[in-house]
């Protein structure tokens, strides 16, 4: 879990809770490869339109009602970034909210030409379908801050697999 706000550096007590808050045992925490593969594992990738993105939208938007939270709406910008990240980390068969390349969420979203005031990123691997990856990120108190806070209003999605592992990124952001 990620929270940016414009202007606003983070602090490192901030980024050491965002990383208690992923360690939950197989669902969000960080995972270190031992070894790179000796060849590109074969990357599936859900479109930006399809009906995963739909339904996580659906499952979101469900439990920012039962807060009194305003909906989101799917951005393609945010979902552009999102779906980067989901690629590059099962590509490279680990999650982080720091790419490969070195990217961030800033840097990812940024390089879209989205102009944002607030942002906030989930990763997970592992879950098998948007309701598993919905209920971590729910059971998860950082994650579900992201989910619930009603400064965002915008989501983009990003979903991706890798040797039957699936990789799942939410971007949050509002607008300038």
């Amino acid at each position: 879990m990620h929270v940016f706000r414009s202007a606003l550096r983070a602090r490192p007590a901030i980024l050491l809770a965002a990383l208690a808050a992923g360690l939950l045992p197989g669902t969000l925490a960080p995972v270190a490869v031992a070894q790179a593969p000796t060849q590109a594992p074969t990357v599936l990738i859900a479109q930006t339109n399809g009906a995963i993105a739909q339904e996580l939208l659906q499952l979101v938007n469900a439990e920012r009602r039962r807060v009194n939270a305003p909906p989101l709406v799917l951005n393609d910008r945010l979902t552009s970034a999102a779906q980067r990240h989901a690629q590059d980390m099962a590509t490279s068969g680990r999650m982080s909210h720091t790419g490969s390349d070195g990217s961030t969420m800033r840097s990812r979203i940024d390089a879209t030409q989205y102009r944002w005031a607030n942002i906030g990123e989930n990763v997970a691997m592992g879950q098998p379908n948007a309701t598993a990856v919905m209920t971590a990120w729910m059971n998860s108190p950082g994650h579900r801050q992201n989910i619930l806070n009603p400064a965002f209003t915008e989501l983009g999605i990003g979903y991706a697999t890798a040797a039957g592992r699936p990789y799942w990124v939410q971007v949050f952001a509002r607008p300038r």
